[in-house]
């Protein structure tokens, strides 16, 4: 009943156009499924950016471009058909914690002793300063952090012309917002913001940041020591049911190079984990596979359905 109470809300608001909180909670999937969310449609109201539509739906600036490659998103039109990409497919690691998939620009938390997930778009460290792949845990939780400008970042802006201090103190002008929760790795955070439209983009000297409201509602959630689990999959596969969904995003530029743009063999090893040790196997369909895996809009398609 629960599960058909929140997709009843989804769908309502996705068709008044209007997003809250509640939407990035989900009920976890039975046992054996790994999809949430379902994608919906919007209409751009006049006056809004393709930024806006993405902030109002909880979905970041890339994700929200790969779905709606028809879209200029420097010039959006009033009333404009918009396909909102919020159904995801579970990264393939354990579900604990707070799980990071780099390449999807996401995070999920899966509170402890409940049966829920939440996920929120983020933004990421830039090509040179990447987000660290890995398994972390929470240390320090922080209000109105102030920010230590890393070396690297006060160089730059030298560069630019600008100087930085060592330390800025919490206010409107840090970048680290009014949260921050500190990784065991100590300089890296997940953290707010005070550019919103960096989020779903590779915009930060390798921290991880959310929306100002996402970071507030999930503050107060995660305690310390909670597990961080950061990982890069841009390929994801997992069932639904009796249906497996295949979901394809653009790889991370360096990724892209170490994968020599042959991404075939990516996505088979995760639709092969997917179908692990069932028999008979599934009859995948390869073609919409590769269909999925060239277009990279990153919404899940159905590539087999069981009778």
């Amino acid at each position: 009943m629960m599960r058909k109470i929140l997709l009843s809300t989804l769908l309502v608001l996705g068709l008044s156009g209007s997003f809250n909180a509640i939407a990035a909670t989900y009920q976890m999937p039975l046992p054996g499924s790994d999809v949430i969310g379902q994608v919906l449609t919007a209409y751009a109201q006049p006056g809004q950016t393709i930024d806006d539509v993405a902030r109002q739906y909880d979905i970041g600036y890339y994700e929200i471009l790969a779905a709606n490659p028809h879209v200029n998103p420097q010039n959006l039109l009033p009333y404009e058909k918009l396909v909102i990409p919020s159904q995801f497919i579970l990264p393939n690691t354990e579900h604990k914690g707070i799980v990071v998939n780099t390449a999807e620009l996401r995070l999920y938390y899966f509170p402890e002793n409940s049966n829920i997930v939440q996920t929120y778009p983020i933004g990421i460290g830039m090509e040179g300063s990447e987000t660290p792949v890995g398994s972390y845990y929470l240390i320090e939780k922080i209000k109105n952090p102030a920010w230590h400008v890393p070396p690297k970042v006060q160089a730059e802006m030298i560069r630019q012309g600008m100087i930085l201090p060592k330390v800025m103190p919490a206010g409107p002008d840090n970048p680290l917002g009014n949260y921050a929760l500190r990784l065991n790795t100590y300089s890296y955070l997940i953290h707010g913001t005070n550019v919103p439209a960096t989020i779903g983009r590779r915009a930060s000297a390798g921290c991880m940041h959310m929306f100002p409201e996402d970071i507030e509602y999930l503050f107060p959630l995660v305690p310390n020591h909670t597990q961080v689990t950061i990982v890069d999959q841009p390929f994801l596969a997992g069932w639904s049911g009796k249906q497996l969904y295949f979901k394809a995003q653009q790889p991370l530029h360096e990724e892209r190079a170490n994968m020599a743009f042959s991404y075939s063999r990516y996505w088979n090893q995760a639709i092969q984990a997917a179908i692990l040790g069932i028999n008979p196997p599934p009859k995948v369909d390869w073609k919409i596979v590769k269909q999925v895996g060239r277009e990279q809009t990153g919404i899940p398609v159905v590539i087999y359905s069981r009778l």
